[in-house]
């Protein structure tokens, strides 16, 4: 966990650095870091205060926000709209979230999960607090203060903030905090150590039930259920040495749950594109065997992908995200093709299923 110091501006031009900070395993010094953020971060109680969450917001974003909002006061916002995915979130817990806010109408202004300056357009804070988990953030040295850690959700550090402040959760802060944890673990699919303690924790502490948490996920309207099995079913199914990928387009808005859906069943990558009046929406997600064993970084892949440089491009080593206000014409096929001119054949003695990057 890193804890940065620095006043200054977010330039306007988008420019891609990377952080690669050492994961610290040691509780008593991550104790220590939080009780540094924490002492700056009590300092806002009572002033006007943005919780500003990344463009359609997820769980851990606002259920993170939320918890942060119940203790020190403020208003939870997102630049454009939430995912449709936290709508049973958002009625659960009674959070009031407000879209495209001003962040010049608040006196001091946290963002909360967010690893880059186009996740919140069009609402870029110049001056901003920080709280978030990305393995690559590219805000945490623009942050007047940050709480960074890279572990496996931003409402881990949240609970970490909460417990050091002695304001442990309520119910509904829970289920938030818990949903948040429950997301970004993929229904624990992957996470750390942390995030399942933390994840018990947070049940006892806001007696809340496994399966209240579950039941924010289960989708009762029809037609989101039937876009995940249109997706599946009409998928395209590349097979690259011994790893699958399947490649589907969506007409309803919600490419990460559909991209999380097909890693669910099986696919070692996963690619997603929604194209509406919004503009064209791409996610993509790999699974950490191909990622290590063929040295794939998503975020590389995207934008190396043929027009996506006009777009907005964020995430990390397994997950990238793409977003432009304008159609891509066959942006699936462009996204194997960058795929496949960044892999070749495997050496000799090395197995079927490895494939090396070119060059």
């Amino acid at each position: 966990m890193v804890i940065r110091r620095k006043s200054s501006r977010i330039p306007s031009v988008r420019r891609r650095w990377r952080i690669n900070i050492p994961r610290l395993s040691l509780w008593a010094g991550a104790v220590v870091q939080v009780e540094v953020f924490l002492n700056t971060i009590r300092l806002l109680r009572g002033s006007e205060i943005l919780f500003l969450c990344h463009d359609q917001a997820d769980s851990d974003a606002l259920g993170a926000s939320f918890a942060l909002a119940q203790w020190l006061g403020g208003t939870v916002g997102v630049p454009r709209e939430p995912a449709i995915h936290t709508r049973r979130l958002i009625e659960a817990t009674g959070m009031k979230v407000v879209k495209n806010p001003n962040p010049e109408a608040f006196e001091s202004v946290v963002v909360v999960d967010a690893a880059d300056a186009s996740q919140l357009e069009p609402t870029v804070p110049e001056k901003f607090y920080l709280i978030d988990h990305h393995p690559d953030n590219r805000l945490v040295d623009r942050a007047i203060d940050a709480l960074y850690d890279p572990v496996s959700s931003t409402c881990q550090l949240v609970f970490r903030l909460l417990k050091a402040a002695g304001a442990l959760p309520g119910r509904e802060a829970s289920l938030a905090l818990a949903a948040g944890i429950l997301t970004d673990t993929i229904h624990f699919h992957k996470g750390d150590a942390e995030s399942f303690r933390t994840f018990g924790e947070l049940l006892q502490t806001g007696g809340v039930s496994y399966e209240d948490v579950k039941r924010l996920y289960l989708d009762d309207q029809r037609r989101d259920r039937e876009v995940i099995l249109r997706a599946a079913l009409g998928s395209r199914w590349v097979k690259l040495g011994d790893y699958n990928i399947l490649l589907s387009e969506i007409r309803t808005n919600i490419p990460t749950f559909v991209a999380r859906a097909l890693l669910d069943l099986g696919a070692d990558m996963s690619v997603v594109a929604y194209e509406g009046p919004e503009g064209t929406e791409v996610r993509m997600y790999v699974r950490e065997e191909m990622a290590s064993a063929c040295t794939l970084d998503a975020v590389e892949i995207m934008e190396a992908v043929p027009g996506v440089g006009a777009g907005q491009v964020w995430g990390f080593r397994q997950f990238a995200a793409f977003r432009h206000r304008e159609a891509i014409p066959s942006i699936l096929d462009h996204v194997i093709e960058t795929l496949k001119s960044r892999l070749v054949a495997p050496r000799k003695g090395v197995g079927s299923g490895f494939m090396l990057p070119r060059g």
